[in-house]
């Protein structure tokens, strides 16, 4: 779940919201648009580690010129949860 809160608001509140980031991503906005997001390290790290999974087994299929739909694609990298 994301928490959404203006910019304004979140420069005397810095603490609490890093420290809800550990639960929660909080979304910060300018203007009512979202303008940057503050995550856990767990968080972002396990992001990272997906990213850099779905970019290797996309190489792997590009290289033995393998395709597949999205669905199976999305479901064997665990992301339709």
């Amino acid at each position: 779940m994301q928490k959404m809160i203006p910019i304004s608001e979140a420069k005397p509140r810095l603490a609490e919201i890093v420290r809800d980031s550990g639960s929660d991503d909080v979304v910060l906005t300018k203007h009512g648009h979202p303008v940057a997001v503050v995550m856990s390290v767990m968080r972002h790290d396990e992001l990272l580690e997906r990213i850099e999974d779905m970019a290797d087994r996309l190489s792997v299929y590009e290289r033995d010129g393998l395709t597949m739909g999205y669905s199976k694609l999305s479901a064997e990298l665990g992301l339709d949860d």
